[in-house]
């Protein structure tokens, strides 16, 4: 367990980098959202080095990084939208009545093997190390 904690630790990392890069105008244009953009990123670098420490809370800040990453929501009339990719996307896009749906699977994955890993930390008791 150790060893996918590490690895998603530094995928993390890596996301979490790539997406600062971005939101700071070091890598491609900047996106719309900056602002939000570099505060998920500031959150989920901040959540990796906690994790490769092995913290608790850099579980949960990993959790809080990918979250809003796996729905995105493009209207076609321009109007209000929902859209946050920070590092690296692998979408799905769903076509409704109002717009356009994008799920990132990428996000979702990464979401769901985080969660599991914050579910076995909180089963685990605490130990001194």
């Amino acid at each position: 367990m150790r060893e996918l904690e590490k690895w998603l630790a530094r995928v993390l990392l890596l996301n979490s980098g790539l997406a600062l890069a971005v939101s700071l105008g070091l890598l491609g244009q900047a996106p719309p959202a900056r602002m939000a953009t570099f505060g998920v990123a500031l959150l989920g670098f901040l959540a990796a080095l906690l994790s490769l420490r092995r913290h608790r809370a850099g579980a949960w800040g990993g959790m809080l990084y990918y979250l809003p990453q796996v729905l995105s929501f493009h209207r076609f009339d321009g109007g209000w939208q929902f859209s946050l990719q920070a590092g690296v996307s692998l979408g799905v896009s769903l076509r409704v009545a109002e717009g356009v749906l994008v799920v990132n699977l990428l996000a979702l994955v990464l979401l769901a093997v985080t969660a599991v890993v914050c579910y076995r930390r909180a089963r685990q008791p605490a130990t001194a190390s």
